[in-house]
């Protein structure tokens, strides 16, 4: 009995270090990649439908953090008849209030999610740290997203995710979605990536595919600038947001 008990109670240790050591992952893959106070993107966003047909959207993207929280927008410059279509999101300065559009409403019609680019909300998953693995010969970290929660996926559209960071800088290079019974649905690859003035790494493209339909979004970057000159409050001035 005492064995068992032991047993018992080492198991729950290593899980609970396993579940800590997950989110200790993710917080440090955030923190040396977070984005810096201004970031100006010129962006293409290229769409195949399940019957291999092709649509081409380009648009703006401004994203601003301050003492205040942080401020993004998408709009889009062509084609003519989306032009001005916008999606705005607004945070506090603790992430924890957000409005703006629905974490679950489709980007400009494609295959991502807002919450999709809208970054890691870690207050609102479990993370748990599960065996390695390689993608193009590149060691990574593999951690399992779970919600805290049923009010999370409503509000996310998220259930399990898997999440793959590079050992060597704690970048993410691909996030697997599953649905409520498991199955793969989506997968998201971070293309291309390159360190900024910074340091910290970019993905110059990024590729959503629908793994039950066979549908793929690609935003590729085509210019980005890091300047607060290139960002400026007037772009942000009127704009309504929802709760």
């Amino acid at each position: 009995m005492k064995s068992f008990i032991c047993l018992s109670v080492l198991a729950g240790l290593a899980a609970g270090a396993q579940a800590e050591g997950g989110r200790d992952l993710i917080e440090e893959s955030l923190r040396r990649h977070a984005p810096p106070a201004h970031v100006y993107e010129e962006q293409a966003l290229v769409m195949t439908d399940h019957q291999g047909l092709i649509s081409v959207r380009t648009a703006r993207y401004y994203a601003v953090r301050d003492e205040n929280g942080s401020r993004k927008l998408r709009v889009i410059d062509t084609p003519a008849e989306a032009k001005g279509t916008a999606i705005f999101i607004v945070r506090d300065a603790g992430g924890a209030s957000r409005t703006g559009a629905a974490a679950t409403a489709t980007v400009f019609g494609s295959n991502f999610s807002v919450a999709d680019l809208d970054g890691e909300q870690i207050r609102d998953f479990h993370y748990e740290r599960e065996g390695d693995h390689d993608i193009d010969r590149v060691a990574h970290h593999v951690l399992r997203a779970v919600p805290v929660g049923e009010a999370v996926v409503r509000r996310m559209g998220y259930h399990e995710r898997r999440i793959y960071l590079r050992k060597d800088n704690l970048f993410v290079s691909r996030i697997d979605y599953r649905d409520r019974d498991g199955r793969e649905a989506r997968r998201q690859t971070f293309r291309d990536p390159r360190p900024d003035e910074s340091g910290a790494w970019r993905a110059g493209m990024v590729l959503m595919e629908d793994l039950r339909n066979g549908g793929r979004s690609l935003l590729k970057v085509e210019r980005r600038v890091h300047s607060a000159d290139y960002v400026p409050a007037a772009v942000f001035a009127g704009l309504q947001v929802s709760r």
